[in-house]
């Protein structure tokens, strides 16, 4: 016997079959009035009619009905307010029942009564969920009644606490009785699931070898109600980390930032951060001219597009060497025209002959404190998936607005109430600066953050936020997508390992159309398209992988001729397509793209692409994606493993930041006149010995590991300290050095001498568990490792003929334990309730 049949068992008599039913609607929350109940009575009526109602159990944020407070808010003709408490529940199926007993209170007026259906849960005086329905109306008839007047205290409410009082202390001794015999019946039907929870681990034992199932109940509970369906998802064997880091030698001394910001129109020359600028618009006239500054000595003027000119004496400079006797300032411009998104990469270096292309740093090698390069590995972003949007998020309503200037998340960043999240960009920001926006779950804006001039902001989560966006907008100055370097998101200090699942259908059909701006309608898994006279064209990226795909689906044509969805290869070719109701096309490709010709629609239905050339059935698009709390990256040689049975982080680096309210900073003093020395004792395993491996944000250290006069660097030495050396023209004394690390503050990563494996925290082991294997093969990606790395972004997992790992027996008797005991201490916490109401009361 399951959860749902005991609480039946313990419910109040059954409703009719036939019962007639006002139907509540739980998207639009409109309660449909049958004919039968548009007349609720005549004038004074007093509990002689019953209204019946209907609404599915589950309904908004997987929220259960049934385990709410139900009321019936009312308002009766004469536009008094009241409530009255439901007290017979019933779960029938997927929906619920109950009814409203009509008192005098209701009818004591003629004319219209509005009435409405409110769910709440409160935990203590905090009321945690509220559900509501929208306005219905009845109508009450004319009567004759003697003058009376009812106290206005007299509420149905009132009333029937009263009447509950009376009967309170003998109700609360039967209702013991039975949630006794309940509680043993649960006790012996909690046991039968265990059982069949150790014959399904069996099973699966047998599959694995070693299941990675066994965990607490609490797991469970959230693995249960964040299961996908039965197609499922999976969880990789392992996830690997990378370690990379971007540095330059310093040759490049022009710096288009200067350029932006004096001279040249900011919509039309745009710096990214790979050494090139971009050129999309009108250059003419006085628009096209900069300076740059440059010392005496030769250097060389390499721009091979021949867009940037310099004339001195008549002579153009760019392309060739050219020296300068003295110190110089140079005039250069633009050649006129009109450029459509060209990217150039302009560069300036020392000495007779061009050298490699290089972003602008100081002219000082990096990283380094004025050009920091970020330590890159899996989940260095943290929460941000890095998937970006040209655009930003209005600061009125938060709702999406394209502009070329700004950028911001594509994919919405899961957080919740009290939730520290911290979001940096690479520079300092200035124009609108940078904002974090929160959302409750139905995408309804709740408030911001913002700093202007900064690079890195804080907030915290306010209440009903279910997740948050992220703006970077510096108003003069666009960012294209390209350009954004690094971004990261951390929540609580954490960063995330984001893992994106993707079932067997490749294909998002609903979310392509929606990427395309496409008129459609739907039903079910069948589209109806509406076409404009133009071609469909603008494919979407499946894989980038020359093997087999399958494209299947009908496609019909409702007026003329023209429509198909098409599977193209890597060269865009079309090598596969459905039309006409054709059911199955295959063939080599690697992108998707929909084509309509003409006016009319198309009905396109059951469209789904798989890899291979065998098609069984169609299965609609599942994807989920997670996120795994972690204190810092994985890199080279970072793990998760599945070891026993169990997920676990295999640590080979360590990694700390320095901000400068670390304890035992001081200043060593050194026979060097242009150099400070600041140390720190090494109180962890962070810094380990001289001579192993490290990678810094902003400091180097040589070959040697030892200091030296010409180049700020970060050294350990062997006695057990950790030495920031910095000249003493930037960093003066010890405050100065602390005020400077609270601006950019200093990560160090450092191999270990020997791995160590970690347990991984509960909310990740909850994260890995959401996406858990069900009955068909999956695909993943972890989101973070590079393109050029050889670790492959995909883990595919074995199945048996029956769908292993089939997880589907053990979470069915999971479920049924957990609903038992979930039912078990609800009684109890029930029956104490009404008991102490009751004394209360009497």
């Amino acid at each position: 016997m399951i959860a749902e049949e005991l609480l039946k068992q313990m419910s109040a008599e059954p409703f009719a079959e036939e019962m007639v039913c006002c139907v509540i609607d739980p998207e639009t929350r409109v309660i449909d009035v049958p004919a039968e109940y548009q007349l609720l009575g005549v004038e004074s009526d007093e509990k002689v009619e019953r209204m019946y109602f209907q609404c599915p159990k589950i309904v908004g944020d997987n929220i259960d009905l049934s385990k709410l407070a139900l009321r019936v808010n009312f308002r009766n003709a004469n536009d008094q307010k009241d409530q009255y408490i439901v007290d017979d529940v019933e779960i029938s199926g997927d929906n619920i029942t109950f009814s409203w007993l009509l008192s005098r209170r209701v009818t004591q007026y003629k004319g219209n009564v509005s009435f409405i259906v409110c769910a709440v849960k409160a935990s203590g005086e905090e009321i945690t969920n509220e559900w509501n329905t929208t306005l219905a109306t009845a109508q009450v008839l004319e009567g004759l009644e003697a003058d009376i007047t009812l106290p206005e205290e007299d509420t149905d409410v009132v009333k029937q606490l009263i009447a509950v009082a009376t009967q309170k202390i003998t109700d609360v001794q039967n209702a013991t009785s039975s949630a006794n015999t309940a509680a043993s019946n649960a006790d012996i039907k909690a046991q039968e699931a265990a059982n069949a929870a150790e014959d399904a681990r069996g099973v699966i034992d047998q599959i694995t070898k070693d299941s990675y199932l066994h965990t607490t109940t609490q797991t469970f509970v959230d693995t249960v109600k964040a299961s996908p369906t039965a197609y499922g998802n999976a969880i990789p064997e392992q996830i690997e980390g990378y370690i990379k880091q971007d540095t330059t030698k310093g040759l490049q001394l022009f710096d288009a930032k200067t350029v932006l910001s004096s001279q040249i129109q900011s919509k039309v020359l745009t710096c990214n951060n790979d050494g090139s600028e971009t050129l999309d618009g009108e250059i003419t006239g006085s628009n096209r001219n900069f300076t740059i500054q440059l010392s005496a000595g030769t250097y060389y003027f390499n721009e091979k597009d021949k867009i940037f000119h310099t004339l001195v004496n008549g002579d153009d400079l760019w392309n060739k060497p050219y020296t300068f006797e003295t110190d110089t300032t140079i005039k250069c411009y633009i050649a006129n025209g009109e450029y459509g998104n060209i990217k150039i990469y302009p560069m300036i270096n020392k000495g007779d002959s061009p050298l490699s292309i290089e972003p602008y740093t100081g002219g000082q090698p990096s990283p380094n404190p004025d050009y920091p390069q970020i330590v890159h590995g899996v989940g260095d972003m943290g929460f941000f998936d890095g998937e970006l949007l040209q655009g930003y998020y209005q600061v009125s309503d938060g709702t999406f607005k394209p502009a070329t200037v700004a950028l911001c998340n594509k994919n919405p960043i899961p957080c919740k109430p009290g939730d520290k999240i911290i979001f940096e960009y690479e520079d300092v920001i200035n124009g609108s600066g940078i904002s974090i926006f929160f959302y409750k779950s139905d995408g309804t804006f709740i408030s911001r953050v913002n700093k202007v001039g900064v690079r890195k902001i804080e907030g915290v989560a306010p209440q009903d936020t279910t997740y948050c966006n992220i703006v970077i907008n510096p108003a003069s100055e666009p960012i294209p997508v390209a350009s954004a370097k690094h971004i990261t998101v951390t929540i609580n200090d954490k960063y995330a390992v984001c893992v994106k699942s993707k079932g067997k259908n490749l294909l998002d059909f609903e979310g392509f159309l929606n990427s395309r701006g496409s008129q459609y309608t739907k039903c079910g898994d069948r589209y109806r398209i509406t076409g404009t006279g133009s071609a469909y064209s603008n494919p979407i990226l499946l894989s980038d992988e020359d093997e087999d795909f399958t494209l299947t689906g009908s496609v019909t044509s409702e007026s003329g001729n023209g429509y198909s969805v098409q599977l193209l290869n890597n060269a865009g070719n079309v090598v596969a397509f459905i039309r006409d109701d054709t059911k199955k096309a295959s063939g080599k490709g690697c992108k998707i793209r929909l084509n309509y010709v003409g006016a009319g629609a198309g009905v396109y239905e059951d469209i789904m692409v798989e890899k291979g050339t065998s098609h069984d059935k169609y299965i609609p698009c599942q994807s989920t994606t997670t996120y795994i709390p972690v204190d810092y990256p994985l890199f080279e040689g970072d793990k998760i493993v599945r070891s026993n049975g169990e997920y676990k982080l295999l640590r080979k680096w360590n990694m700390k930041t320095y901000d400068g309210t670390e304890t035992g900073w001081f200043l060593q003093i050194t026979n060097d006149a242009d150099i400070n020395n600041f140390a720190l004792p090494v109180s962890d395993d962070t810094m380990e010995n001289n001579g192993k491996t490290q990678y810094s944000n902003i400091l180097k250290k040589n070959n040697a590991g030892i200091a030296t006069v010409t180049e700020e660097c970060f050294i350990v030495n062997t006695s057990g300290y950790t030495y920031v050396r910095l000249k003493k023209e930037r960093i003066a004394d010890l405050q100065s050095f602390k005020t400077y690390l609270a601006k950019a503050p200093i990560t160090i990563a450092v191999q270990r001498s020997t791995p160590t494996e970690e347990p991984l925290s509960s909310e990740a082991m909850k994260a890995l568990y959401s996406i858990m294997a069900c009955d068909e093969e999956t695909e993943l990606t972890i989101v973070g490792v590079p393109s050029d790395a050889e670790i492959q972004n995909q883990f595919l997992l074995p199945r048996n003929e029956d769908g292993a790992l089939n997880t589907t027996a053990y979470c069915t008797a999971k479920r049924n334990e957990i609903a038992l005991e979930e039912l078990e201490n609800a009684t109890a916490a029930r029956l104490s309730a009404l008991e102490t109401q009751a004394l209360q009361e009497v």
